[in-house]
């Protein structure tokens, strides 16, 4: 009896801690975990390929910015804590080191896992504003956005100023860093649609 007691009490304690500190449960924590494995391979599949084609600096993000924020959004719906993305962001880089999918160092391991900092920010920032629609929309661009002017600032201090590379360069580079908040923007509208979508349907 006074076994089961302590048991129940500790399970109570260790209850209200994880409260207390917002704690992911471990159903948050594999869905986290997911979107952190399924963003290394949209980075690999799509973004690496389209980078071979184009040779120019963060031109593999115009085709993987809209499926990276849809799924990172997704995992703030789902899991509405602090951390969220920190913690995707931590699966992605683990994919990559697992699978061999190691580029340029800064860019396959730094840049995701500030972005996943920056991500989690902004969307602690932003979730206190009214209209759930509009937080998804300048959270879906301001993800995207973090992540491209991280990548620039990463080539810009270890390789060379994108500046040296001709004006042609420095406005394909900004168009790029537009077009990225554009679609991040988009995926936040598509995302807010499937939600407006549900409940109606309900």
């Amino acid at each position: 009896m006074l076994r089961t007691t302590l048991l129940n009490s500790q399970r109570l304690t260790l209850a209200s801690v994880r409260e207390k500190i917002n704690l992911l449960t471990w159903q948050e924590l594999a869905f986290a975990v997911a979107g952190g494995i399924a963003l290394a391979g949209v980075g690999q599949l799509l973004g690496r390929t389209f980078h071979l084609a184009w040779p120019v600096p963060m031109s593999g993000s115009i085709i993987t910015a809209l499926p990276r924020a849809f799924i990172l959004l997704v995992i703030l719906l789902r899991i509405d804590r602090f951390g969220a993305l920190t913690v995707a962001g931590i699966a992605e880089v683990s994919t990559k080191l697992a699978a061999g999918f190691i580029g340029w160092w800064p860019m396959s391991l730094l840049v995701p896992l500030l972005a996943a900092v920056t991500g989690d920010l902004i969307w602690w920032y932003l979730r206190q504003l009214p209209s759930q629609k509009l937080t998804l929309i300048l959270t879906g661009g301001g993800l995207c956005g973090a992540r491209v002017l991280l990548a620039l600032s990463f080539w810009t201090l270890l390789m060379r100023p994108i500046s040296q590379g001709g004006e042609h360069i420095a406005l394909t580079v900004g168009g790029i860093v537009v077009i990225n908040v554009v679609l991040g923007v988009i995926a936040g509208l598509l995302v807010s649609k499937s939600i407006t979508n549900v409940k109606s349907s309900k």
